[in-house]
């Protein structure tokens, strides 16, 4: 599928994240209650936290998505392995493989120690982890975090020769 590419993303690719992250925030309002500030955008705290590793995710050179890789998991404390912060893939983009292929290519370009987690309430994001992580044979645990059941998977993938 070589349709999908993912890219570092620099400092000058933030407003770019930053307007994303407003379509993340409001595919998730019929799950997940996010503040709207005056200015009439969801209000999101953390992309100073998790602006370690940015991609930009695209589909045929076409802006798909974003992913925000950082070095440790605030879901379970551990400093030892990478976890996905974020992820989004926009809706005309979802069901072609965007997403699988987008989340491999993060694999291969940071082999390593991994930890994904996702709340368990949100049932298309679990679907779609369970099926991405199963390849990689992880550990997965339910985890209590910040008043949510979350679900962790832990896998380990080995640099490409």
């Amino acid at each position: 599928m070589g349709d999908v590419s993912i890219r570092l993303a620099g400092q000058e690719d933030r407003p770019v994240v930053e307007c994303l992250i407003q379509l993340y925030l409001y595919d998730m309002t019929d799950i997940f209650h996010f503040p709207i500030g005056p200015d009439g955008r969801f209000e999101y705290d953390f992309l100073d936290r998790f602006w370690r590793r940015p991609y930009l995710i695209a589909w045929r050179g076409e802006l798909a998505g974003f992913v925000l890789v950082i070095d440790e998991s605030p879901i379970t404390g551990a400093t030892d392995r990478q976890f996905v912060a974020e992820f989004f893939v926009l809706r005309a983009y979802r069901g072609r493989g965007v997403g699988a292929q987008a989340f491999r290519e993060v694999l291969r370009a940071n082999p390593g120690r991994w930890q994904i987690g996702v709340m368990e309430r949100n049932l298309a994001a679990s679907a779609f982890w369970r099926s991405v992580t199963t390849a990689y044979a992880p550990e997965a645990f339910s985890q209590q975090f910040d008043g949510e059941h979350w679900r962790v998977y832990e896998f380990e993938t080995a640099p490409c020769l």
